[in-house]
């Protein structure tokens, strides 16, 4: 059953309601902008892989995919004993040299691409940037994959401080039509746009997510973000 949104004069009559609300909402982002792009990353393994298997793997490759499987395995059986960085310490060694020995064909590149989301989850994210960088030209035809690393490459960015590259690999992700994370770019967008004073552009991206995206679990903090701007701002 639909329900109707209350206005933003029924909101202000309860303000210490209001405001909880948005202070947890906010604070649900901020706690979770790590979770949400670890799990983004974790999205795009399991992706490359289907499609390394199902695309790409051939009888002479068995040997390569064989020590990938084998190698992601082990990442995770570490991860769960230890920790994401000492899984990582562990398994850096045998991506290098798959990467190294095969990283012309179908397993190097998913090996490249799967190490690059371990870099990120263990905070090496300047390693994780160059693996994603050149994991890009990898997946090339591939706009789902693509734009998902994209999205690794904005998140990785992001991490670091590097807000105008994190803007620019965003602003990717949400021209791509064929991006499964737009909405989420267009919200990281609106904030990174809000930290680099672009006030503009900020709400560009804020209002473009209002009208594409009005069940997305960011609309509500965007509306209050554009009304705080006044009423030329939403619409």
């Amino acid at each position: 059953m639909a329900t109707s949104k209350k206005s933003r004069k029924e909101l202000l009559k309860k303000p210490d309601e209001f405001m909880t609300f948005t202070g947890k909402t906010i604070r649900l982002v901020s706690d979770y902008q790590k979770p949400i792009s670890y799990a983004l990353c974790a999205i795009v393994a399991v992706i490359l892989v289907i499609f390394g298997y199902r695309f790409f793997a051939q009888r002479t490759e068995a040997k390569a995919f064989s020590m990938l499987g084998q190698t992601l395995a082990k990442y995770e059986a570490h991860k769960k004993a230890t920790s994401a960085d000492e899984a990582y310490r562990n398994v850096s060694e045998e991506f290098q040299r798959i990467v190294e020995k095969y990283g012309g064909n179908a397993a190097g590149k998913l090996a490249r691409a799967s190490y690059a989301n371990i870099c990120y989850d263990a905070g090496d994210y300047n390693k994780a940037i160059e693996l994603y960088k050149r994991s890009l030209n990898d997946f090339k035809d591939h706009p789902m994959v693509y734009n998902l690393i994209l999205s690794g490459l904005a998140y990785a960015y992001q991490q670091i401080g590097d807000n105008p590259n994190a803007a620019m690999y965003f602003e990717k992700v949400a021209s791509a039509t064929d991006s499964n994370n737009r909405d989420e770019a267009l919200f990281n967008l609106g904030m990174l746009y809000e930290k680099l004073g672009d006030t503009n552009k900020s709400h560009q991206a804020f209002k473009q997510f209002l009208s594409s995206y009005p069940n997305s679990m960011y609309f509500d903090i965007v509306e209050e973000k554009l009304s705080e701007k006044g009423p030329d701002s939403s619409s």
